[in-house]
């Protein structure tokens, strides 16, 4: 056996190095293929919890802060907070379908579908 198949996804297939906002053609790819791990899952859960409190007491001052060393995910974990948020439909799927079964916690996943 090679170590190219041992893996699920071609290894040969393009894979985009730069987070570019926008780039329609490798949406359905970022969505499908981005893995939670538990520390995403908790950063997830964080975001959304205060997003759920916005919504339900809107505030006028509401904000966020992503923090984290250069080259650590922010801008790719941000990249999913937008898409996430915007729900756009990609490929006749919402991009919030894309998220279900990759978190460990079913409330998790059940505050982004909100």
């Amino acid at each position: 056996m090679q170590i190219q198949e041992m893996f699920k996804r071609d290894i040969n297939r393009y894979i985009n190095g730069v987070i570019s906002v926008g780039e329609q053609s490798t949406i359905k790819q970022e969505l499908d293929e981005y893995v939670v791990t538990r520390e995403l899952q908790r950063h997830f859960a964080d975001f959304f919890q205060s997003y759920e409190r916005g919504l339900d007491s809107p505030e006028r001052n509401t904000g966020v802060w992503i923090q984290g060393y250069f080259g650590s995910g922010k801008s790719h974990f941000l990249k999913m907070l937008s898409y996430l948020l915007e729900n756009k439909e990609v490929e006749g799927k919402r991009a919030v379908e894309y998220f279900d079964g990759k978190f460990d916690d079913p409330m998790t996943y059940a505050s982004i579908v909100r």
